[in-house]
């Protein structure tokens, strides 16, 4: 058994379907960061990720999709989200700091 499989909390096939394309973006972020876009292989994302790489490619069409979808997950949604919170904000930019 690998020790991928080893740190998983359950085995691959018992984890929720839902949850896998944020599984391999995950894999991917650490692997693109680790070694960059050229070096990370749709092979080591997957086998990061504890699936097979047929399944990277159902979810995601090639290396460059898969860039895409982490780029969005790991920056433009967090931005969206901070839109929302500035905007619920009840008070004035002044009353948060002490300029």
């Amino acid at each position: 058994m690998s020790s991928t499989a080893n740190t998983r909390s359950e085995p691959r096939w018992t984890r929720r379907k839902e949850a896998r394309p944020e599984e391999i973006t995950a894999a991917a972020l650490e692997l693109f960061v680790e070694r960059g876009f050229a070096a990370t292989r749709l092979e080591d994302v997957a086998a990061r990720a504890g699936v097979s790489k047929g399944t990277v490619y159902l979810y995601f069409a090639n290396k460059e999709d898969l860039f895409k979808a982490v780029v969005r997950e790991g920056l433009v949604s967090p931005i969206a989200e901070m839109k929302g919170f500035v905007e619920q904000f009840p008070g004035a930019a002044s009353s948060c700091c002490a300029c």
